[in-house]
């Protein structure tokens, strides 16, 4: 097969998995939703070597489960799945804001002053803001390997944001972005004690806050 005929196909699978990812993590497509090979294809009015593709790479990153026989279903939230991404994620975190606090420019950090305040006003503003908060932060390490592993983990981490903030009444964005500020506070004093003391703490409730939303749910179903 030449490259020409490998191209259309490798650009397919590209965004069939872009969309399923992009789906997934904004909970269009919610855990335990069933993926088949020929619906979608239908879908995206492909063939089906494209979708295959796309799923086999979903599942690799653990949003997509095999289900023999069946097909493909999105990957169930379990308390001990977030419970393990947040301790991945709370051990990367901690680091690269030790980083960011020896390594990053003072540009780098004054610019963090725009994730104080939330503005918006919807769950979809609230998701994206955390998430940019997030990954700035793992950026002022200066560290690409560890900005990277950051950035994709708290995206996959959006899922339990978003069920987090639907889930419980009363929430209150601004709490969080104190939280934001007391970090961006830490690290522009260069205290990387502080940073990493206050970030283990930000997690922590992110943590708890997914497990009262995960109870919740269980209860309305």
């Amino acid at each position: 097969m030449s490259d020409q005929t490998l191209a259309p196909a490798v650009m397919h699978g590209t965004r069939i998995y872009d969309e399923l990812k992009r789906g997934i993590l904004t909970c269009e497509l919610p855990p335990g939703t069933d993926l088949r090979e020929q619906e979608l294809a239908q879908q995206f009015e492909v063939s089906k070597s494209p979708v295959r593709e796309a799923l086999q790479h979903l599942v690799r990153d653990g949003l997509v489960t095999v289900m023999p026989r069946q097909g493909y279903r999105v990957s169930p939230i379990s308390l001990t799945d977030a419970r393990d991404m947040f301790t991945f994620r709370c051990a990367l975190e901690v680091a690269c804001v030790v980083e960011a606090a020896k390594n990053a420019s003072d540009e780098q950090l004054k610019a963090l002053d725009r994730f104080r305040h939330f503005h918006g006003k919807s769950e979809s503003e609230f998701i994206a803001y955390n998430r940019d908060f997030h990954c700035a932060l793992a950026r002022c390490s200066g560290n690409g390997r560890m900005t990277r592993t950051t950035c994709d983990l708290i995206e996959e981490a959006d899922r339990l944001t978003r069920m987090s903030v639907a889930s419980l009444r009363g929430h209150n964005p601004d709490k969080l972005a104190e939280e934001h500020s007391a970090i961006i506070t830490a690290l522009q004093a260069r205290n990387s004690r502080l940073a990493a003391n206050l970030m283990k703490k930000h997690v922590t409730a992110a943590v708890k806050r997914f497990s009262a939303a995960l109870e919740w749910a269980v209860l309305q179903a």
